[in-house]
């Protein structure tokens, strides 16, 4: 089974005023980012599409999840200032069904981390916006995973 950890795309410029900037939108090259993310993953099978409830981070997989026919779930624990526990939580509860996790800078690498340490064996590097990491669930353990930027997803 294959789990889809996609960094949001490009959001408007951060306010040094904002602590939490929740509701920041998708610039105009963040939207178009979010369609070639729809259009590179939208032969998957996957059960879920969670996203942290940042609107930047919903509107990156909203149109993966038209094309896949699902809804958007907000899940607070992959916001940007969840534990990473809770963000582990999130991906073990959809290791068996596939799932769409969208989350944010800080969240991502320590997911990958922690599953690094649980013995996967990971192909690249990196979490720039609006890029993919397939992580693959099979026997029982997290096996591999591999990094494309949103440069390398199939336009």
């Amino acid at each position: 089974m294959k789990l889809y950890l996609v960094r949001h795309a490009h959001a408007g410029v951060r306010k040094s005023s904002d602590r939490h900037d929740k509701y920041r939108q998708l610039s105009d090259r963040g939207r178009d980012a979010a369609d070639t993310i729809a259009s590179s993953l939208a032969d998957i099978d996957v059960g879920a599409i969670l996203s942290s409830p940042s609107t930047r981070c919903v509107q990156t997989v909203e149109p993966l999840a038209a094309k896949l026919g699902l809804e958007v779930i907000e899940d607070s624990r992959l916001w940007e200032d969840s534990g990473i526990d809770e963000a582990i939580e999130a991906l073990l509860e959809h290791r068996k069904t596939g799932a769409v996790l969208c989350s944010h800078g800080n969240i991502i690498p320590e997911i990958l981390h922690w599953l690094i340490e649980d013995g996967l064996e990971a192909k690249g590097r990196g979490c720039a916006k609006g890029s993919v990491w397939t992580v693959t669930y099979k026997g029982g353990r997290f096996t591999k995973a591999r990094y494309r930027s949103l440069d390398d997803l199939p336009h």
